[in-house]
Protein backbone atom coordinates (compact mmCIF):
# COMPACT_ATOMS: atom_id res chain seq x y z
CA UNK A 1 0.00 0.00 0.00
CA UNK A 2 2.79 2.34 0.88
CA UNK A 3 4.72 1.63 -2.46
CA UNK A 4 1.59 2.88 -4.52
CA UNK A 5 1.16 5.79 -2.88
CA UNK A 6 4.94 6.70 -3.57
CA UNK A 7 4.65 5.56 -6.73
CA UNK A 8 3.49 8.65 -8.30
CA UNK A 9 6.35 10.54 -6.01
CA UNK A 10 8.99 9.05 -7.96
CA UNK A 11 8.03 10.56 -11.34
CA UNK A 12 9.93 13.96 -9.40
CA UNK A 13 12.96 13.13 -7.59
CA UNK A 14 12.89 16.54 -5.68
CA UNK A 15 10.21 15.41 -3.71
CA UNK A 16 10.96 11.85 -3.29
CA UNK A 17 14.25 13.41 -1.91
CA UNK A 18 12.30 15.77 0.27
CA UNK A 19 9.60 12.73 1.60
CA UNK A 20 12.78 10.86 2.46
CA UNK A 21 14.10 13.30 4.57
CA UNK A 22 11.17 13.94 6.24
CA UNK A 23 10.77 10.17 6.95
CA UNK A 24 14.27 9.77 7.96
CA UNK A 25 13.04 12.36 10.84
CA UNK A 26 10.48 10.43 12.05
CA UNK A 27 12.42 6.82 11.93
CA UNK A 28 14.73 5.28 13.99
CA UNK A 29 17.50 2.33 13.55
CA UNK A 30 18.12 0.01 16.45
CA UNK A 31 20.90 1.17 18.36
CA UNK A 32 22.96 -1.83 17.68
CA UNK A 33 23.13 -1.57 14.18
CA UNK A 34 23.31 2.32 14.05
CA UNK A 35 26.96 2.18 13.57
CA UNK A 36 26.85 0.71 10.22
CA UNK A 37 25.13 4.31 9.16
CA UNK A 38 27.18 7.18 8.23
CA UNK A 39 24.46 9.47 6.68
CA UNK A 40 20.62 9.26 6.52
CA UNK A 41 19.50 8.41 2.82
CA UNK A 42 18.90 11.20 0.91
CA UNK A 43 17.67 11.05 -3.00
CA UNK A 44 20.71 11.33 -5.59
CA UNK A 45 20.23 14.64 -6.85
CA UNK A 46 20.58 16.47 -3.07
CA UNK A 47 23.97 16.69 -1.76
CA UNK A 48 24.26 14.39 1.74
CA UNK A 49 23.49 16.01 4.83
CA UNK A 50 24.95 16.30 7.87
CA UNK A 51 26.36 12.82 9.62
CA UNK A 52 23.91 11.55 11.40
CA UNK A 53 24.77 10.82 14.74
CA UNK A 54 23.94 7.98 17.06
CA UNK A 55 21.80 8.08 20.32
CA UNK A 56 22.65 8.57 23.17
CA UNK A 57 21.48 5.35 24.80
CA UNK A 58 23.60 2.44 25.50
CA UNK A 59 23.29 -0.70 22.90
CA UNK A 60 21.39 -3.54 23.80
CA UNK A 61 23.27 -6.91 24.41
CA UNK A 62 22.33 -10.10 26.13
CA UNK A 63 22.47 -10.58 29.63
CA UNK A 64 25.63 -12.68 30.70
CA UNK A 65 25.08 -16.28 30.74
CA UNK A 66 23.29 -17.87 34.47
CA UNK A 67 26.20 -19.68 36.24
CA UNK A 68 25.41 -23.09 35.56
CA UNK A 69 24.01 -25.29 38.59
CA UNK A 70 27.08 -27.59 40.09
CA UNK A 71 24.66 -30.86 39.35
CA UNK A 72 24.39 -29.83 35.78
CA UNK A 73 27.96 -28.87 35.51
CA UNK A 74 28.47 -32.80 36.81
CA UNK A 75 26.48 -34.25 34.85
CA UNK A 76 27.58 -32.73 31.69
CA UNK A 77 31.48 -33.67 33.04
CA UNK A 78 30.22 -37.26 33.35
CA UNK A 79 28.31 -36.73 29.73
CA UNK A 80 31.73 -35.98 28.35
CA UNK A 81 33.10 -38.71 29.74
CA UNK A 82 30.57 -41.74 28.36
CA UNK A 83 31.45 -40.03 24.70
CA UNK A 84 35.25 -40.17 25.38
CA UNK A 85 35.48 -36.55 24.68
CA UNK A 86 38.76 -35.87 27.01
CA UNK A 87 39.73 -33.06 25.24
CA UNK A 88 36.53 -31.00 26.17
CA UNK A 89 36.64 -32.23 29.92
CA UNK A 90 40.11 -30.72 30.41
CA UNK A 91 38.38 -27.03 31.44
CA UNK A 92 36.58 -28.24 33.68
CA UNK A 93 38.80 -29.33 35.47
CA UNK A 94 39.84 -27.52 38.24
CA UNK A 95 43.40 -25.77 38.42
CA UNK A 96 44.88 -28.45 41.37
CA UNK A 97 43.49 -31.20 39.00
CA UNK A 98 44.98 -29.92 35.93
CA UNK A 99 48.49 -29.44 37.58
CA UNK A 100 48.15 -33.12 39.27
CA UNK A 101 47.45 -34.52 35.94
CA UNK A 102 50.44 -33.06 34.51
CA UNK A 103 48.82 -31.40 31.57
CA UNK A 104 46.39 -31.85 28.70
CA UNK A 105 48.06 -34.47 27.02
CA UNK A 106 48.36 -36.70 30.34
CA UNK A 107 44.55 -36.11 31.22
CA UNK A 108 43.34 -37.32 27.80
CA UNK A 109 46.00 -40.33 27.53
CA UNK A 110 45.62 -41.23 31.23
CA UNK A 111 41.76 -40.70 32.20
CA UNK A 112 40.36 -44.09 32.98
CA UNK A 113 37.60 -45.10 30.41
CA UNK A 114 34.72 -47.37 30.23
CA UNK A 115 35.58 -50.75 28.71
CA UNK A 116 34.26 -51.80 25.90
CA UNK A 117 31.52 -54.04 27.57
CA UNK A 118 30.02 -50.90 29.56
CA UNK A 119 28.03 -48.62 29.45
CA UNK A 120 26.47 -45.73 31.75
CA UNK A 121 22.61 -45.88 31.67
CA UNK A 122 21.99 -43.22 33.88
CA UNK A 123 23.20 -40.63 36.31
CA UNK A 124 21.03 -39.65 38.96
CA UNK A 125 21.85 -36.41 41.32
CA UNK A 126 21.41 -37.70 45.12
CA UNK A 127 21.99 -34.80 46.74
CA UNK A 128 23.90 -31.22 46.28
CA UNK A 129 24.73 -28.97 49.14
CA UNK A 130 27.09 -26.33 49.20
CA UNK A 131 29.72 -26.61 52.12
CA UNK A 132 31.30 -22.89 53.67
CA UNK A 133 34.59 -24.62 53.81
CA UNK A 134 36.09 -28.30 52.81
CA UNK A 135 39.62 -30.16 53.20
CA UNK A 136 40.22 -32.53 50.45
CA UNK A 137 42.42 -35.16 53.20
CA UNK A 138 43.83 -36.94 50.31
CA UNK A 139 45.78 -34.19 49.02
CA UNK A 140 45.89 -31.40 52.21
CA UNK A 141 43.80 -28.78 50.72
CA UNK A 142 41.19 -26.47 51.74
CA UNK A 143 39.05 -25.00 49.31
CA UNK A 144 36.11 -22.42 50.30
CA UNK A 145 32.27 -22.61 49.21
CA UNK A 146 32.54 -26.01 47.55
CA UNK A 147 29.92 -27.74 46.10
CA UNK A 148 29.40 -31.44 47.82
CA UNK A 149 27.49 -33.47 44.89
CA UNK A 150 26.31 -37.23 45.64
CA UNK A 151 25.40 -38.87 42.84
CA UNK A 152 23.71 -42.25 41.49
CA UNK A 153 25.48 -44.09 38.75
CA UNK A 154 23.69 -46.94 36.84
CA UNK A 155 25.80 -48.70 34.77
CA UNK A 156 25.19 -52.14 32.58
CA UNK A 157 28.57 -54.48 32.04
CA UNK A 158 28.07 -57.18 29.86
CA UNK A 159 24.54 -58.81 30.90
CA UNK A 160 24.62 -57.03 34.67
CA UNK A 161 22.97 -53.79 35.60
CA UNK A 162 24.53 -52.33 38.71
CA UNK A 163 24.40 -48.78 40.64
CA UNK A 164 27.44 -47.05 42.53
CA UNK A 165 27.12 -43.81 44.67
CA UNK A 166 29.78 -41.68 44.34
CA UNK A 167 30.49 -38.04 46.46
CA UNK A 168 32.44 -35.20 43.91
CA UNK A 169 33.69 -31.94 44.83
CA UNK A 170 33.53 -28.65 42.56
CA UNK A 171 35.11 -25.71 43.70
CA UNK A 172 33.75 -21.85 42.11
CA UNK A 173 35.65 -20.76 39.17
CA UNK A 174 35.16 -17.90 36.55
CA UNK A 175 31.32 -17.36 36.78
CA UNK A 176 30.89 -21.56 37.29
CA UNK A 177 32.13 -24.90 38.75
CA UNK A 178 35.31 -26.83 38.10
CA UNK A 179 35.70 -30.30 39.49
CA UNK A 180 38.25 -31.75 41.30
CA UNK A 181 38.68 -34.61 39.77
CA UNK A 182 42.27 -36.11 40.02
CA UNK A 183 44.23 -38.80 38.60
CA UNK A 184 43.53 -42.38 40.38
CA UNK A 185 46.24 -43.12 42.72
CA UNK A 186 48.71 -45.54 41.44
CA UNK A 187 49.69 -48.23 43.83
CA UNK A 188 53.52 -48.76 43.44
CA UNK A 189 55.44 -51.44 43.04
CA UNK A 190 56.15 -51.86 47.13
CA UNK A 191 52.82 -51.48 47.92
CA UNK A 192 51.93 -54.45 45.84
CA UNK A 193 53.97 -56.61 47.52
Amino acid sequence: MVNSLLRPLRRWPAVEAAVTRLAGHFTTWPVDEFARFVRAPVGSQLAAGEPVHPPASEAHHPAPPMSIAPATFELRFMKLHSEGRFDDMWEMLAEDAQRAWGGREAFIRDMPRMGDNTELLDVQVLNVKVLESWTDSRHERRYRNVAQVMLRYRVREQWRDWTLDRQVHLIPAAGGWRTLCYPPKVKSAAQSR
